[in-house]
């Protein structure tokens, strides 16, 4: 895995180029005056009218239709699963998005969070070096129909949200006695370890480049200099301080020979590719066991802040539809559940674990930290 995203990080980056950018221009020169859509699966021929209302703004079918099909698109192989019947709610969530993005400019404005040109031109300078060339960005960006200055107010909106996002979530935090607690809960699922090598790693995209870093450490430099001095030839590489642990049965391969290398030498290159080159530290040999909580208490703790984040993130963003002032004109393509009665029992409180209240972190199945295997 670590492999195809070194690989075609810029297939990445300029599929995320388009999907960060294409929901904003959503239903803007894409309706002909009937309110048919060019594209395919879009509602072409309907007729367009208002059917709602959001902070004033009157909302056409043509946009939520447009918003609502680029939200299945954007689901790849499971947005084929979706029929007709799911449309209500979809055009439901394209509703609230709309709402809530209304919400956020203005909390934005409220707080007073501005974004700087610099820090907009610094974005932008990050998503252009994703691309082999500028004429290739030139090209996406014409593709997707954007424009210098469209690509500009968006990312400026994107930044500002989230300033927004890291004001509301500053107050998390936790302590040591919660890592602590979930340590104990669940070292002997998640924090096993394996017989192996704890080594420090780098990857290159050319011999080359490998083979320079191995002449400057060779002659005295430390890991770290060596690799800040070629950080741009570097792929991916860890951190003197910080090595990772190898199991021993993934040195396959090409790795395999350094199975029995010296320890705390550096490695010769090893090619494990035609644009995949490795060099290695071997520090020290590891035995099965249970990683000590010394060991994984920082993975523990960003894990347990993530998830307390994105609970206060979602808990904004509920409060911020609650706010919003949103009218609907026609409710027949919108989906509106069933009111309750006494009695009732919704599918989420019947699927819900029981939990005291004051433990209420679920347990994630990849929370432990991945390290990458030198033949990956």
């Amino acid at each position: 895995m670590m492999r195809y995203l070194r690989k075609n990080v810029k297939s990445i980056m300029m599929i995320i180029v388009v999907l960060f950018v294409v929901s904003c221009f959503a239903g803007y020169g894409m309706y002909n005056n009937n309110g048919g859509n060019a594209g395919e699966g879009s509602g072409e021929g309907m007729t367009d009218y208002d059917v709602a209302v959001v902070d004033g703004e009157r909302i056409r079918r043509s946009r939520v239709e447009t918003e609502m099909f680029q939200m299945i698109r954007n689901l790849g192989p499971q947005g084929q699963s979706i029929s007709e019947d799911d449309y209500p709610s979809l055009r439901t969530a394209v509703l609230d998005q709309i709402a809530i993005a209304s919400e956020m400019d203005k909390e934005i404005k409220a707080r007073n969070i501005t974004v700087t040109d610099d820090e907009v031109g610094n974005t932008i300078k990050d998503i252009e070096s994703s691309f082999p060339t500028r004429e290739i960005y030139f090209q996406e960006m014409k593709r997707a129909g954007l424009d210098e200055k469209k690509l500009r107010d968006t990312i400026r909106t994107e930044l500002a949200r989230q300033k927004l996002f890291d004001q509301v979530t500053a107050p998390v935090s936790t302590d040591e006695s919660e890592l602590k607690s979930f340590y104990d809960m669940m070292k002997a699922y998640y924090f096993q370890k394996p017989e192996g090598f704890k080594v420090n790693l780098a990857h290159f995209s050319s011999g080359e480049s490998a083979e320079r870093v191995r002449g400057a450490i060779t002659g005295g430099a430390s890991w770290d200099d060596a690799m800040e001095a070629a950080s741009g030839d570097v792929m991916t590489q860890t951190p003197f301080d910080s090595p990772v642990l190898i199991p021993t049965d993934q040195f396959t391969g090409e790795a395999e020979s350094l199975k029995d290398f010296p320890f705390d030498e550096i490695s010769d290159v090893t090619m494990l590719t035609s644009d995949d080159f490795m060099l290695v530290i071997k520090r020290s040999k590891e035995e099965s066991g249970t990683a000590d909580f010394d060991e994984v208490s920082a993975d523990i703790e960003q894990m347990i802040l993530g998830q307390k984040r994105q609970g206060s993130q979602s808990e904004f963003l509920r409060e911020l539809r609650t706010q919003a002032n949103v009218q609907i004109l026609d409710e027949s393509i919108f989906f509106t559940p069933e009111p309750l009665t006494s009695g009732d029992v919704t599918e989420e409180e019947e699927d819900a674990p029981s939990i005291s209240s004051d433990n209420e972190l679920e347990p994630v199945s990849d929370s432990k930290p991945e390290t990458e295997s030198p033949d990956e």
